[in-house]
């Protein structure tokens, strides 16, 4: 049976003779065999027993995974797949300065088609690295744009419309006045909320605290709790950020959210460098998660989030890339290896092991998202989302299965990845993409991006 966007939906496929790092609550990790039935997990291990009682005791595909690890597929925490047309076009490095003066003016240029060009491209570069899961905050406007290309890619998502209707150096195209915002927030949630057979969610995205009003974070609030969705925004990321937010509330974002009611289980928070020991116990208090941007941190000069805090706070925590403008790549692997290292540099004593940081981008990620019952680890029942890493190269040797959480973290790359199974659907195979047309997206976004630029400098982007 094929998709409607194509690519195969197999009833069965047999992933085997690999090593299974399966992330469970054990963190089993040992060589054997997956075995995927209808979208889910049938066996892990020994499978012969569950391939037996198949018609004809044979799966309808079979991977050789002999080389590799099979690894949950990865959760890319937080993303803007609305930026990957800007990349390489943004390169201030300050957050305040980098959103007024390159990004809002960019995202105002956007387009239905734009944006479209702009998710697919980002969409294949994460598929190819591994990525099954991603909670991505769009901007203002065509965000059905973003959610058609989810679908059609294959992937798992969050996903949401930024809101925005006040703050300095806001474009006025992306201003939009609150209860409009809501609104169409509120009818994306009706349109994508569940779709694709629960593979795609719906968020509530207020941008950050100095582009939203006091009546804007209410009603953002109360839509997310009368839907169930979850509210994705951005949190104490950069020193220049810090200030006017205190400048403008007298106060620190976290203790705002506190006060106004903003904080919650729902609420999942990305960067969070420059939050101090109470605003932990804030977030902990009310079950809020944070996600870990080490990539986009370092290229803004925001700062070094202290992970190892978070994780002794008992927050849920996951890892994302952010922007392409702001990293320049949506490469797990590079933002894990960032993770480890950051973290040797901050607390050599206490650091975050290799195996800790592998968890912020599967199992720890998925719960962040609050996804951890679906997707995140290799176990019986759960979504068949997973990823085949070759580890038999140069680069990885001599003994890459030694401490496989090292090889992963340290010295596997995104160009390692044999395959990406989302839902028990194939999406990437040996160099080639199964949802997606890669060569149109590249051309598509060549195009788009040139068109977006002229538009933006028209209205006066310098």
């Amino acid at each position: 049976m094929l998709h409607r966007h194509g690519g195969p939906l197999l009833s069965t496929l047999l992933v085997h003779s690999g090593t299974l790092v399966r992330m469970d609550a054990a963190r089993t990790v040992g060589r054997g065999d997956v075995l995927v039935r209808d979208g889910r997990i049938a066996a892990l291990g020994d499978v012969s027993a569950a391939l037996a009682a198949l018609p004809g005791g044979r799966a309808d595909e079979v991977f050789d995974a002999s080389g590799c690890f099979v690894l949950p597929g990865f959760v890319h925490g937080h993303v803007h797949l609305c930026q990957t047309l800007f990349r390489g076009l943004a390169e201030q490095a300050d957050l305040l300065e980098w959103l007024t003066r390159r990004i809002w003016p960019l995202e105002a240029a956007h387009t239905e088609a734009s944006l479209a060009a702009s998710a697919r491209l980002g969409l294949a570069e994460l598929i190819a690295g591994g990525v099954t899961c991603v909670n991505d905050m769009g901007t203002v406007h065509h965000t059905d744009a973003v959610g058609a290309a989810l679908e059609e890619s294959g992937l798992r998502a969050v996903f949401g419309k930024a809101l925005m209707d006040e703050g300095e150096g806001v474009p006025p195209a992306l201003a939009e006045p609150a209860r409009e915002a809501i609104r169409e927030a509120d009818a994306l949630a009706a349109r994508w909320h569940g779709a694709a057979g629960g593979r795609l969610r719906v968020s509530v995205a207020p941008r950050f605290i100095l582009s939203c009003s006091a009546p804007l974070w209410r009603e953002a609030v109360a839509l997310a709790e009368a839907r169930g969705l979850m509210l994705h925004t951005h949190l104490a990321e950069a020193p220049s950020e810090g200030a006017a937010v205190q400048a403008a509330t007298g106060t620190t974002a976290a203790r705002w959210f506190h006060a106004h009611g903003v904080l919650s289980e729902r609420f999942v928070g990305a960067h969070g460098v420059w939050l101090d020991a109470e605003e932990l116990y804030l977030l902990r208090a009310a079950d809020a998660a944070l996600v870990h941007c080490p990539g986009a941190n370092l290229k803004l000069g925001s700062g070094f989030a202290r992970v190892r805090a978070w994780r002794d706070a008992g927050l849920r925590c996951g890892l994302g890339a952010d922007g392409p403008p702001c990293n320049n790549r949506l490469d797990t692997f590079h933002e894990m290896s960032l993770a480890a290292g950051l973290s040797r540099a901050l607390d050599r004593e206490r650091h975050l092991p290799a195996r800790e940081v592998l968890a912020l981008a599967t199992c720890e990620g998925a719960r962040a998202l609050g996804l951890g019952d679906e997707t995140g680890s290799l176990e019986t029942g759960k979504a068949a989302d997973l990823a085949v890493v070759r580890h038999d190269l140069a680069h990885h040797g001599p003994q890459p299965a030694a401490d496989p959480y090292a090889t992963i973290v340290h010295a596997c790359r995104a160009d390692d990845v044999r395959l990406t199974v989302c839902a028990g659907r194939v999406l990437w195979r040996d160099g080639a993409h199964a949802t997606l047309d890669a060569p149109r997206a590249v051309s598509d976004a060549r195009l788009e991006a040139l068109a977006l630029v002229r538009r933006a400098e028209a209205r006066g982007l310098a």
